[in-house]
C-alpha cells in the first residue's frame, strides 16, 4: 500500500490550522458590532456604521504596518504583536463599558488583526514556494472555515451575554499567539527564508532602490474595486431582499450556500486552474463571474435568482481572493514580500470600508437597478485595471508565470 501523505508541507498545515483559530476568534466579534452598539449601548444605527468604519480604518493601518514588519523582523514577531494586541482588546471589551472605551478597543483590535494578515500571506509563499496559488488558496479556505465557525459561535454566545463573546474571542486570540510562538519554528519560518523563491533569478532585483513599482498598486486598485462592489452582498443586498419580502433567515441561507460552495467547489476550481495555469487569467475569470452575478441582481426578484447570483459570485471570489496575493508575491522583489502583501491586504480593507458607504448612498438616492448597474461598472473598471497590472512590472521582473493549481 502507498503511504498516505499530506497534500501540504507540515509548515503550511500549521499555518492553515492557526489561521482557522485566529479567524474564528476575530469572526466572533465583527458580526456583532452593529448589534452591540445599537442594542447594548443604545446608540443610533449611524453610530454603528461609524464604528465599523473606524474598525476598517484601523485594520488598514495594521495592514500597512504589517507588511514592512514582516520584511524587517520576520513573521513571528509581527504576528505575535498583532495577536497580543487583539487579545488584549477583546478582553478589554469584556471589562469596559461605554462607547469611548469600546472605540479604543476597536482600534486596537483592528490594528492587531491588520498586522497579522500580511504575514500570513507572506508566510504561505515562504513555507511552500513551489505551491504558489495553491498555498494562498489553502489560507483562503481556512479563513472561510474560521468565519463560519466564529460567526456561528459568536451569535450563540452573544445570546447569553456579550461579555461571553468578548472573553472567548480574547481566549482564542491568546491561544493563537501561543500556537504561533510554539508551532511556527524551524527553517521554514525563519526570517532568512523570506528570500527563498522558485526561480530566484526571475525575481526583480530592485529592492535596493527603495521604490515600489506601479504593478502592485494597480493590482491593489483592482482588488479595491472588486471589494467595493462585492461587499454589497453583505450590506445593500440584505436590505434589498428584505424590501422584496424575503426573511432574514433566507438571506442568511445565501451565506450558508457561499460557505458550502467554497468547500465543495475546490475540485472544480482546481480543474480550471490546471487549464489556466497563469494567475492573471484566473483573476480575470473571477471578475467576469462577479459581473455576471450582478447582472442577475439587476432584475432579480425570485429567490432562485439571488441563489444563482451568490453561486456565481462565490466562484468569482474563489479565483480572485487567493489569486491577487499570489500575483503580488510573484511581483515582489527580494526583501519586499511582506510589503507587497501589505499593499494588497490594505486595498481589500479599504474596499470593505468604502463599499458599504458608497452602496448605501446609492441605495438611498436611486433605485436598486441603478445601484447594481453602477457596481457592474465598478467590476468592469476593476477588470480593466487587472488586465494591465503586470504590464508595469520593471524590466526583468516576473510578470505572470504558470502557477501550480490547488491540490
Amino acid at each position: 500500500m502507498s503511504r498516505w501523505r499530506l497534500p501540504y508541507p507540515p509548515a503550511l498545515v500549521v499555518l492553515i490550522l492557526s489561521t482557522v483559530l485566529m479567524v474564528s476568534g476575530f469572526s466572533m466579534l465583527w458580526p456583532l458590532v452593529t448589534l452591540y452598539v445599537h442594542s447594548r449601548l443604545g446608540l443610533p444605527m449611524s453610530w454603528a456604521g461609524a464604528v465599523l468604519l473606524v474598525q476598517s480604518a484601523a485594520n488598514l493601518g495594521g495592514n500597512i504596518l504589517g507588511g514592512p514588519m514582516f520584511d524587517r523582523w520576520g513573521g513571528r514577531r509581527s504576528i505575535l504583536l498583532g495577536a497580543g494586541a487583539a487579545s488584549l482588546a477583546a478582553f478589554g471589551m469584556a471589562l469596559t463599558h461605554g462607547l469611548g472605551p469600546y472605540l479604543v478597543m476597536t482600534v486596537v483590535l483592528g490594528v492587531g488583526t491588520g498586522l497579522i494578515y500580511p504575514s500570513i500571506n507572506a508566510y504561505a509563499a515562504q513555507v511552500w514556494p513551489e505551491g504558489q496559488r495553491a498555498a494562498f488558496n489553502a489560507i483562503y479556505v481556512a479563513s472561510n472555515v474560521g468565519v463560519a465557525i466564529g460567526s456561528m459561535a459568536g451569535g450563540l454566545l452573544a445570546q447569553v451575554h456579550f461579555w461571553l463573546s468578548f472573553t472567548v474571542t480574547g481566549a482564542l486570540l491568546l491561544a493563537y499567539g501561543l500556537v504561533v510562538l510554539l508551532g511556527m519554528r524551524g527553517p521554514a519560518f525563519r526570517r532568512v527564508g523570506v528570500e527563498r523563491r522558485v526561480e530566484q533569478s526571475a525575481r526583480p532585483r530592485v529592492a535596493s532602490s527603495g521604490l515600489v513599482s506601479l504593478a502592485p498598486w494597480l493590482l491593489a486598485i483592482g482588488l479595491f474595486l472588486d471589494w467595493t462592489a462585492y461587499v454589497q452582498w453583505q450590506t445593500t443586498v440584505a436590505v434589498h431582499m428584505q424590501a422584496l419580502g424575503f426573511s432574514i433567515s433566507r438571506y442568511s441561507l445565501l451565506w450558508t450556500v457561499n460557505g458550502v460552495i467554497i468547500l465543495v467547489g475546490q475540485p472544480l476550481v482546481s480543474w480550471v486552474t490546471r487549464r489556466l495555469p497563469r494567475v492573471k487569467p484566473q483573476i480575470l475569470v473571477g471578475n467576469l463571474l462577479f459581473i455576471l452575478s450582478f447582472v442577475l441582481l439587476v432584475s432579480a426578484r425570485s429567490y432562485t435568482a439571488f441563489l444563482a447570483g451568490m453561486a456565481l459570485s462565490t466562484f468569482g471570489e474563489m479565483f480572485v481572493w487567493p489569486g491577487v496575493p499570489a500575483a503580488a508575491d510573484r511581483l515582489a522583489p527580494e526583501g519586499r514580500r511582506g510589503l507587497y502583501q501589505g499593499i494588497v491586504s490594505g486595498a481589500a480593507s479599504t474596499g470593505r470600508a468604502a463599499g458599504p458607504l458608497f452602496g448605501g448612498v446609492l441605495y438611498d438616492r436611486f433605485p436598486t437597478t441603478v445601484l447594481f448597474t453602477v457596481m457592474i461598472a465598478v467590476f468592469v473598471l476593476g477588470l480593466a485595471v487587472l488586465s494591465v497590472y503586470d504590464c508595469f512590472q520593471p524590466e526583468g521582473g516576473s510578470r505572470d508565470p504558470a502557477l501550480p493549481a490547488a491540490p
